[in-house]
């Protein structure tokens, strides 16, 4: 079973469970090694089909990124050495009258009590949430924190988180990245051996009808926190390994996170940075259609143009050879030799390879372009057009 549930990526217990769901007999406990033996052994059959039988493999799960993927070799180091070193070394050399103990000791004095017996207060000082008993032990494992960290080159300081209700937390800068973080006790539910006080109802409303209460069990814990204040990673007391011990191993865990989040705000930025390059292209090739657009646009209208004055002074010559044979006089002076004159010179002007000769329709956008643009209207760009003449455009 080991051995073929690694073809399909599952364990050898999900094989089995797969196997029976299905009606397919499984060989008993010895089968293999008296098969091996040469021992005659009896094959079960499969039983019919009833169904038609799909077997979909499962995604293996990716493997996290090594420390190697992300980290440089100095800083890889730094860990590496760190993680060695025995805890009782870093509870050595915690500094009880480092300025954030003393503070957090002169808050905690006045601190207030919850229900758990959990040190609580609002003053500006490291987060520990502890009993009165376990804060001696508390300051020493804190203590030994801050000064690995200052040992190391990095920052702790007490900053607020939500200025409302006057939050504030512990943070590590480390490798430039923010590392929230702090000391807690666990809270074990203790059921009250004597009967609760009170009638039937009073009863009900315990915990399952049996009267419980809550109480501090000295089981510290090294919490890493998000910004929203989501648990992330933490080290605590175990059966047979206390939290001292893992100093190392959790000021270590301090710098693998801030790493790994440096690696992610660095692909972050170079996604954004992509993300903006890429808008810029577009944006460069939108233009460039659309002034591209504008220019076939202006062509077409230069030749439409050109067309209509061409149209215009065959009119104009038509015109006046039919005024020649009807004894009309075109000479200027006369109406009709006005006439003809205006009209070439409106196909002057619609023609682009001419020089446009001044009219009075020429003052009519001026007087149009006097009007009022209101709130939220774009003035719209003035077409695109070729100079007249056409050959005198520039580069």
């Amino acid at each position: 079973m080991q051995t073929l549930a690694k073809k399909y990526g599952i364990s050898d217990v999900g094989l089995a469970k797969t196997c029976r769901k299905l009606f397919i007999p499984l060989p008993g406990r010895g089968y293999w090694a008296r098969k091996d033996a040469g021992q005659k052994v009896e094959r079960l059959a499969l039983p019919p089909l009833k169904e038609r039988i799909v077997l979909q493999k499962p995604t293996p799960r990716s493997e996290p990124p090594k420390l190697s993927d992300f980290a440089e070799p100095e800083e890889i180091a730094q860990i590496e050495q760190l993680e060695q070193t025995a805890g009782e070394a870093l509870l050595k050399r915690g500094s009880l009258s480092h300025p954030l103990i003393v503070q957090t000791r002169s808050a905690l004095k006045i601190a207030q009590v919850s229900e758990s017996k959990i040190l609580w207060t609002r003053e500006s000082c490291l987060d520990i949430r502890v009993s009165k008993d376990r804060l001696d032990r508390a300051f020493r494992i804190m203590a030994s924190i801050i000064s690995a960290l200052e040992e190391r080159g990095f920052t702790v300081a007490v900053e607020g988180r939500r200025q409302e209700k006057k939050e504030v937390q512990t943070v590590a800068k480390i490798f430039g990245q923010v590392i929230r973080f702090g000391l807690t006790e666990k809270i074990d539910r203790v059921e009250i051996a004597a009967p609760p006080k009170g009638g039937l109802l009073e009863r009900v409303l315990t915990y399952g009808g049996k009267p419980v209460t809550h109480e501090p069990s000295g089981r510290l814990s090294i919490e890493v926190w998000t910004e929203w204040g989501y648990n992330r990673r933490n080290w605590r007391d175990g059966k047979t390994q206390r939290l001292e011990d893992q100093l190392p191993q959790a000021v270590a865990g301090f710098m693998r996170l801030a790493l790994a989040d440096r690696a992610e705000e660095r692909k972050r930025v170079a996604e954004e940075r992509e993300k903006q390059r890429i808008a810029e292209e577009r944006a460069n090739l939108e233009k460039a259609i659309k002034a591209e657009q504008s220019k076939v646009n202006a062509l077409r209208n230069s030749t439409a143009r050109w067309l209509r004055a061409e149209q215009i002074r065959s009119f104009v010559s038509a015109a006046r050879n039919a005024a020649v044979q009807n004894g009309e006089s075109v000479e200027g002076g006369s109406p009709f030799g006005d006439w003809v004159v205006w009209a070439e010179r409106q196909a002057d002007r619609l023609d682009p390879l001419k020089e446009s000769p001044p009219s009075i329709i020429d003052q009519k956008p001026r007087a149009e372009n006097t009007g009022y643009y209101g709130y939220g209207y774009q003035k719209p760009d003035p077409p695109f057009r070729f100079p007249k003449p056409i050959w005198r455009m520039k580069s």
